[in-house]
Order: structure tokens, then C-alpha cells, then sequence
């Protein structure tokens, strides 16, 4: 079986907060689009899973267990799971790549 997905179609912005939109879960894998406009942020929280994160679009920041990295349009981020928290802020509208392994 194989799917394709056009990620680039499926983002969608809120001013409300961060728009989310699972697209793929199947056995031990999930992933999901993650659109901030700029400014927004995704709050600091703990994953249970390791995660990639692929930015599609635009311009932010990871932030991981207080150290910080540049995320911009083609670049990626690996968060294990051991990590204590992770947060991501958007200098620009950004859209994400969100794919995690469970």
C-alpha cells in the first residue's frame, strides 16, 4: 500500500493558536502538519516519543531542554524522547513536519 500526502496544501493558520492536523497514523507512526503564524509558539511540553521535525515553511525556534537552534524551511530536528521538554516559537508563518515514533 502505498500513500502520498501534499503537505504543502495542508496547512491552515489560526489566530486563535497553533493548528495541528494528523495525517498519517498507522502501527508505530504518527505524523501530522503543525502550523504557527509568526509569533506563536508551541507551549513547552514533555514527549513520550522520539519526534522529527521537518520544517516546510518558514522561520523559528527549537527549543530543547533550554538549548536553542535555528529551525528554517529545509532544515530538521531529532527530540528524543529522553528530553526533559521541547518548545518551538515562529519568527515567521511557518508550517512542520511532525513525525514521531511510537
Amino acid at each position: 500500500m502505498l500513500n502520498t500526502f501534499d503537505l504543502k496544501n495542508a496547512a491552515e493558520f489560526s489566530k486563535k493558536g497553533v493548528f495541528k492536523k494528523v495525517f498519517l497514523e498507522h502501527g508505530h507512526l504518527k505524523a501530522q502538519v503543525t502550523c504557527l503564524s509568526a509569533g506563536q509558539q508551541i507551549p513547552p511540553c514533555k514527549m513520550e516519543h522520539d519526534v522529527l521535525f521537518y520544517a516546510i515553511n518558514g522561520n523559528g525556534t527549537i527549543i530543547v531542554d533550554g538549548k536553542r537552534k535555528n529551525l528554517k524551511t529545509g532544515l530538521s530536528a531529532f527530540v528524543p524522547k529522553e528530553a526533559k521538554w521541547r518548545s518551538i516559537k515562529a519568527k515567521t508563518k511557518m508550517v512542520i513536519l511532525a513525525v514521531q515514533g511510537r
